[in-house]
């Protein structure tokens, strides 16, 4: 019922998120204490966890939009998105080099939709329509999740089910490390098709003439883009574990195509372009202008204009590493910890871990300085940029805080699984042997209500475990399945939706997004059980 409700009234009535989660919360309430007898103590405490767990994306949305909107006031982005142009003016290519490989990295390093947010409105600086921007980052940004932020979804994998485990007289490092390779394998077969599937999404959406002939002249370039970054990222993971891949696939990746770019390897000889490119380039050149001008008379070079994001790069990685010292630091700096007492658990949040706290905030306001604004010009920038987060975290207060009364709702005295669980085990029960083929839909969907992979695989794992025992089918393959559907409901996550579409202020086409994304979901899902059957199964 508070899935349906979320989606009808945002799919089918267009009702604003920030209204039909919060119908959606209610929903989820009314049913915890009428069904699962939750009492009104443990609804409200798993309320306010939900709103506490909630600052953490809210923050890392702030960063990313007051950053974009420095370098909007200075100019720089102008410079950025000429940068790119460069490369090639071709729309088909930007999208991989942009959506598919650098966001690739930021996901690698920093997790929890960072990538998504930082990406799409790149995409629509560069002119690209703004649902199709926000669509394509959550699109490539599916495969890089499972092995994001240094590999927490994978490591929690381990974590919960480490009793599992050892009560099996299975030794869980073993375990593990076949999941990481069976992860990385099924994805790298699935995604390596990604960049197309990109590709077409945004000719099929965004133009009305010589769609496959536009598509099909692009197979050659987006399947070497696609093993450019798959190959490296598999190997990867095979050998050195899950906290590197989606970053080394990147760097691996990215020269290897740009490479190929310039000396015009597989790339179409037809360049694509959106009809309003010209219109917008007449756009341009007055907003180099104006760039110039607001920025104190400097011009922006393209190495100074690059330099915020490199620096973000650099210190996401600095500070995400384990072997290095500054990730324990800032936990340590930065930790809040509330012990559960009202709250139904514990609230341990590390605020300068946070992407949107370091680096985003003290890159912003440096580049800022360094760009010419002074601190009255990025005063205002920090208040427009509240006002755009205010309605999508609004939405996302009341999706997480949702999630978390389903999470609980175990806890009521009507003696019945959590809500997630009780969809699971139906979807099970309703399969049978066929379970593989439902397996990574059961990571999408736990990624879809709570936006995290993390948090799916902590719900779902144990279930997508003890069916494969059940069924005598390898618990690796199906754990690895949970792993690799968790990335892929990154595309359609509720919170994650939202999130992108405030970045690039398009709030209220949230329900068709998520309608549009259901399409790469099912195409991936079905890719991933067809390569977990030839390979593992």
């Amino acid at each position: 019922m508070p899935i349906l409700a979320a989606m009808i009234l945002m799919g089918a009535f267009r009702v604003s998120p920030p209204i039909s989660m919060s119908v959606a919360l209610a929903a989820a309430a009314g049913v915890g204490f009428s069904v699962w007898e939750m009492s009104p103590e443990l609804i409200a405490g798993a309320s306010v966890l939900g709103t506490l767990k909630a600052l953490d994306i809210v923050l890392i949305i702030f960063g990313a939009i007051l950053l974009l909107n420095v370098l909007e006031k200075s100019g720089a982005l102008v410079v950025i998105n000429g940068s790119f142009s460069k490369i090639s003016e071709d729309r088909r290519v930007q999208t991989v080099i942009l959506a598919w490989l650098f966001s690739g990295f930021i996901e690698g390093a920093a997790g929890f939709g960072a990538a998504a947010a930082l990406t799409a409105p790149l995409l629509v600086g560069l002119g690209f329509p703004a649902v199709a921007a926000v669509a394509l980052a959550l699109i490539c940004n599916s495969m890089p999740v499972p092995f994001g932020a240094a590999g927490t979804p994978a490591l929690t994998v381990g974590k919960t089910l480490s009793e599992a485990l050892s009560a099996a007289g299975t030794e869980p490092g073993v375990f593990m490390a076949a999941v990481v390779e069976q992860t990385a394998g099924i994805f790298a077969s699935a995604g390596t098709f990604l960049p197309l599937i990109a590709v077409a999404f945004l000719v099929v959406t965004t133009s009305r003439e010589r769609r496959l002939r536009s598509i099909l002249e692009a197979v050659p370039f987006c399947l070497f883009a696609g093993l450019a970054y798959t190959v490296p990222w598999y190997l990867t993971a095979k050998y050195l574990g899950p906290e590197l891949p989606s970053m080394l696939g990147v760097v691996v990746g990215l020269p290897m195509v740009i490479g190929c770019v310039r000396a015009g390897f597989l790339v179409p000889k037809h360049v694509w372009r959106f009809e309003a490119d010209s219109a917008l380039a007449r756009g341009s050149e007055k907003s180099v202008a104006a760039g110039t001008r607001e920025s104190g008379g400097e011009s922006v070079s393209v190495v100074k204009a690059w330099l915020p994001y490199a620096a973000i790069a650099a210190i996401l990685v600095i500070t995400r590493l384990e072997f290095l010292p500054f990730r324990e630091m800032l936990s340590s700096a930065g930790r809040i910890f509330i012990e559960k007492g009202f709250l139904p658990g514990n609230f341990d949040w590390s605020l300068l871990n946070n992407p949107g706290v370091i680096p985003f905030l003290p890159v912003a306001v440096i580049s800022g300085l360094c760009f010419g604004l002074g601190f009255r010009d990025i005063f205002g920038v920090f208040r427009a940029s509240e006002k755009q987060v205010r309605a999508a975290a609004i939405a996302i207060i009341a999706s997480v805080a949702m999630v978390q009364i389903m999470v609980f709702s175990g806890r009521g005295s009507g003696d019945m699984p959590e809500m997630l669980t009780a969809i699971a085990q139906a979807a099970a029960g309703l399969a049978g042997s066929a379970f593989p083929l439902i397996s990574p839909f059961i990571g999408v969907l736990g990624t879809f209500f709570s936006g995290s992979c993390t948090v799916s695989s902590i719900l779902f794992v144990s279930i997508q475990y003890d069916t494969a025992k059940l069924l005598a089918l390898s618990q690796e393959t199906l754990v690895a399945l949970q792993l690799v559907g968790g990335g892929i409901g990154s595309i359609v996550r509720i919170s994650g939706v939202i999130a992108a579409c405030a970045t690039v202020n398009i709030t209220g086409k949230e329900g068709r997004l998520m309608a549009l994304g259901c399409v790469p979901v099912v195409i991936l899902s079905f890719l991933a059980w067809c390569a977990a059957e030839v390979f593992y199964l």
